[in-house]
Order: C-alpha cells, then sequence, then structure tokens
C-alpha cells in the first residue's frame, strides 16, 4: 500500500520546486494531484486497516481498491456539513461529525475539485501558493483525520463506503 506521508513528501518537494524563474506548470499541478492522492491513499488504508484483519490480505486489498473517487467526493460533501441532512442525523442519531471529521471532508472535496481542475482543464493557472496551499491542506486533512474518535471514525468510514440506505 501507499504511503501517504512519502505523498506528501513528494507533493512538498513538487510545490517547493527551486530553480530560478517561475516553477512549471506540470510541475505544480503534479504537486496537487499528488497532493490529493495522499489523502486519499490515507482514507484507502484505513478503511482496509479497520474493517479487515491483517492476515486477510487479499481482502484487505478488496476493501483498500472499494472507494470510488466521485462516490467518495459525494458522501463528504454530506458528511462536512453542520448540521447533518435529516437521513443521515436520523440514521447516526447526532447533528454532526466532530470537527476534525467535518475538516477533513471538506478538505477531501476541495482538493479533489483543484485536482480535476489542475488534471483536465488546459488553461488552468496555478500559482505556487496554491499548490503549497494544497499540500498544507492535504497535511491538515490527514492530521484532522488521525485526530477523530476512533468509534465516530469507523462509522465516518462505514458511510462512505456504503452510504445510507433508504429502507
Amino acid at each position: 500500500m501507499l504511503d501517504p506521508q512519502q505523498l506528501l513528501d513528494l507533493a512538498r518537494e513538487q510545490a517547493d520546486s527551486p530553480g530560478a524563474g517561475a516553477p512549471r506548470q506540470v510541475v505544480l499541478r503534479r504537486a496537487v494531484s499528488t497532493a490529493y492522492y495522499a489523502v486519499f491513499h490515507m482514507l484507502c488504508g484505513a478503511m482496509a486497516e479497520i474493517f479487515v484483519p491483517a492476515n486477510l490480505p487479499k481482502s484487505r486489498a478488496l476493501f483498500y481498491r472499494s472507494p470510488d473517487h466521485k462516490k467518495t467526493k459525494e458522501r463528504c460533501k454530506r458528511l462536512g456539513q453542520n448540521p447533518l441532512h435529516s437521513e443521515e442525523r436520523s440514521f447516526f442519531g447526532f447533528a454532526a461529525f466532530s470537527s476534525e471529521l467535518r475538516t477533513f471532508a471538506n478538505t477531501f472535496v476541495l482538493l479533489q475539485e483543484l485536482r480535476h481542475r489542475c488534471d483536465y482543464d488546459p488553461e488552468y493557472k496555478l500559482s505556487k501558493a496554491q499548490a503549497q496551499q494544497a499540500v498544507d491542506d492535504a497535511t491538515q486533512a490527514i492530521g484532522s483525520f488521525a485526530a477523530a474518535n476512533s468509534d465516530e471514525k469507523n462509522q465516518f468510514l462505514a458511510y462512505l463506503l456504503f452510504a445510507v440506505r433508504p429502507l
């Protein structure tokens, strides 16, 4: 499994790209993409670690590969709200996730949107400061997730994988 910290380190190297003149757009764009993937792979690893014992590597790999980028973004949008939508409030029995998990969810959404602009909008111009901020945001998101209560994290991750289905 990919090490999110190594991805963050690489993203920081890319965003800080030393040298004369302005950094190349391709390097800054890669920094944003790498920062997003650090967060995404942290999330994948957390899901696999929490839901599957280490002695079942094939099953862990299935869980690691299960998050879908688009669905995860949509679900993070819902979980990042305070208060939660009524359906989620009713299901979970509380008004909102902790500030740590809301920070994670909202940052995940923003990083994915920025990554899409960097990867798919040929006219988009990214500044070095924006790339550095994306790496800072990714670092903060991972830290926020790590600081959250483990039981709450488990509920959060289960929702990201499965969402709430009406009865």
